[in-house]
């Protein structure tokens, strides 16, 4: 099949020169009407793309209160020290301690220090002593503390040796948890 050919119509000089400068101006509003779809394309996606980082950020901003500053309020401890009133230690403990080892003469210096369940006592001896009678002296504290407490305080010593004279048995750990009777060294 064949297509029918145009037919061409004569126009005269004004009627050509006035479809050019329609043209033209179609011309120019297609490119006008081009750049504006594309400036609010490109300002849709720039729209879209500001409310996706304000989510971030908002996001961000929640976790990092969440994190850093939300549950300040609680104790260090969380819940581990539940009952703690329930086992009230003597408001004389560090001196019934202390008071324990002032007939010693090896024994320099006790510190007894008490964080949440933990009752941390150091023991430093001036004299050199067998590491037997060190741990010997050290256990004679718990019976201060009680026998109901020791059921629910962990007791950890640090026996110390600050004497002139050299010995290597020394620094000695020990520690008792709530849960034993027995003091591991």
């Amino acid at each position: 099949m064949k297509k029918p050919k145009k037919e061409k119509v004569k126009l005269s000089k004004e009627e050509k020169n006035e479809l050019k400068s329609q043209k033209k101006l179609e011309k120019k509003e297609n490119k006008r009407n081009k750049k504006n779809n594309r400036d609010k394309q490109d300002y849709t996606v720039l729209w879209v793309l500001l409310g996706i980082l304000l989510v971030c950020f908002i996001s961000i901003g929640f976790l990092f209160y969440k994190y850093f500053y939300a549950g300040t309020s609680e104790s260090k401890y969380g819940t581990r020290l539940d009952g703690i009133e329930n086992h009230k230690l003597s408001e004389t403990l560090k001196e019934d301690i202390s008071g324990i080892y002032k007939d010693e003469t090896s024994v320099e210096k006790v510190t007894v220090n008490i964080e949440g369940k933990i009752i941390y006592i150091t023991i430093d001896f001036k004299e050199a002593i067998k590491v037997a009678k060190a741990q010997e002296l050290a256990v004679k504290s718990l019976d201060k503390i009680g026998e109901d407490n020791l059921k629910y305080y962990e007791v950890q010593y640090l026996l110390e040796y600050t004497g002139e004279e050299e010995n290597e048995n020394f620094p000695i750990f020990g520690s008792k948890n709530s849960n034993s009777l027995k003091v591991v060294w």
